[in-house]
């Protein structure tokens, strides 16, 4: 793997994030809009009939293709936690769009963030395919779906756990993209069909937990919150799945740089501020 191929690999995440966060501003005005608050397929057909809801998914869908690219250039240490660029995005459309300060705090967020992604630069294995047999992916998928979908059977659910909930889909589906990554670079067509199923119906249920949690959490924080799980499950999966880490520390010490700059900005005026002027 080259230093241009990583390079692509991150741009080409950096713009999937912008796709997904941006969206997910959009999302949190219609999650608030409908009065019902069940979680599910309910609550998705609601949605649905919403306009700016469906185009706001439809922005986060158009991310999915870069980021199916990204893996095919980047290993996923690097590319699940380079899409922490999004909420940069939001910041400085907040400060853009509507004058909102930016603390020090925040910069120094931004700079977590960025040096994390460098460190994992330096530190990032090799790109290459899934190693991993079919009862670890089994196992690995079954206790992400088991969390993801627990809040359906539930009559009542905090906006915490369905955070959660919504990051383990998210995390599920960011290991199925990688998968498909595969496939395609193999040229294994029916494979990619599967996995490409297997992302939607991930993506789909994290899509489900993640509007149940905008109806009762802050949008950044949920967005916040669900990424840190999506970034911090399949990197700390990638080991498993046949990535070689040379050098464990530096990858960890990366992951925590960007998962600690991503809560911050989650919750910072600026972003917080643009979702809170979406609404009006």
């Amino acid at each position: 793997m080259s230093a241009a191929q990583l390079a692509r690999g991150i741009a080409l995440a950096a713009g999937a994030a912008a796709c997904f966060d941006g969206a997910v501003a959009l999302q949190a005005v219609e999650a608030r809009a409908v009065a019902q608050r069940a979680v599910g397929a309910g609550l998705l057909r609601a949605l649905i009939a919403r306009p700016r809801w469906v185009a706001a998914t439809a922005l986060a869908i158009a991310g999915w293709p870069l980021q199916v690219a990204a893996l095919a250039l980047a290993p996923l240490t690097v590319v699940q936690p380079a899409l922490a660029l999004g909420l940069v995005v939001l910041l400085a459309l907040g400060r853009r769009l509507l004058s909102e300060p930016v603390r020090p705090r925040d910069y120094v967020a931004v700079a977590a963030i960025a040096g994390g992604l460098a460190i994992l630069a330096v530190f990032a294995p090799e790109s290459r395919g899934v190693e991993a047999s079919a009862t670890t992916l089994a196992a690995i998928f079954r206790a992400l779906g088991l969390v993801a979908l627990a809040p359906w059977l539930a009559p009542r659910v905090p906006g915490a756990a369905l955070v959660i909930a919504a990051g383990c889909a998210y995390a599920a589906s960011g290991l199925t993209t990688k998968l498909l990554a595969d496939s395609l670079d193999e040229g294994a067509l029916l494979v990619v069909v599967a996995w490409a199923l297997a992302s939607a119906a991930a993506a789909g249920t994290g899509l489900a937990d993640e509007m149940g949690a905008l109806q009762r959490v802050g949008a950044a924080r949920v967005a916040a919150g669900a990424f840190a799980l999506q970034t911090a499950i399949p990197v700390a999966a990638a080991p498993a799945l046949g990535e070689h880490w040379d050098h464990p520390a530096g990858v960890a010490a990366g992951l925590a740089l960007v998962v600690a700059g991503s809560l911050v900005l989650g919750v910072a005026r600026a972003v917080t501020g643009l979702v809170s002027a979406a609404h009006e």
